[in-house]
C-alpha cells in the first residue's frame, strides 16, 4: 500500500531516507537485476528475495511484499530500512536524494512509473 506523499525537498546527505521509503513503495517488476547485482546478492539472498520471469527474456526481479520492496524491513512503524543495503541492485543505488526518482516517490506516496531508472551524471 503506498505511504502518504511528503512535501518538501529530502535532505541531500540521505539523513531522512530510512524514515521515508516512499522509493521501496511500487508495484511488482520494478527492481530488476543486472548480472553484477545478482553476483552481488549472492545465491541464498537470490534464492529467498528475487523471482524470475517465466517469459523470455526471464529477467529477475526482487519480490515485492504486496507494493512493496520485499527486502525492506517494516518490523519497526515508520522505519523503512533496507535489509540488504550493502548490496542493493543498481536500480536501488541511482534512486538517490533528490534524484528524479526520489522526488517522484516522495510526490505520490510510492515510486511511479513516469520516472526512468537513470544516473544523472553531473
Amino acid at each position: 500500500m503506498p505511504l502518504p506523499p511528503i512535501s518538501g525537498d529530502p535532505d541531500p546527505d540521505g539523513a531522512d531516507c530510512v524514515s521515508c521509503g516512499r522509493c521501496c513503495h511500487h508495484g511488482p517488476r520494478t527492481v530488476h537485476l543486472l548480472e553484477p547485482d545478482e553476483l552481488r546478492l549472492g545465491e541464498e539472498l537470490l534464492r529467498r528475495l528475487t523471482v524470475l520471469q517465466p517469459e523470455p527474456p526471464h529477467f529477475r526481479f526482487i519480490k515485492n511484499e504486496g507494493e512493496r520492496c520485499g527486502a525492506l524491513d517494516v518490523r519497526e512503524p515508520g522505519r523503512y530500512p533496507c535489509s540488504i543495503y550493502e548490496v542493493r541492485p543498481e536500480d536501488c543505488r541511482i534512486v538517490e536524494p533528490g534524484s528524479p526518482c526520489c522526488l517522484e516517490a516522495r510526490r505520490l506516496g510510492r515510486l511511479g512509473t513516469s520516472v526512468a531508472f537513470r544516473r544523472v551524471d553531473a
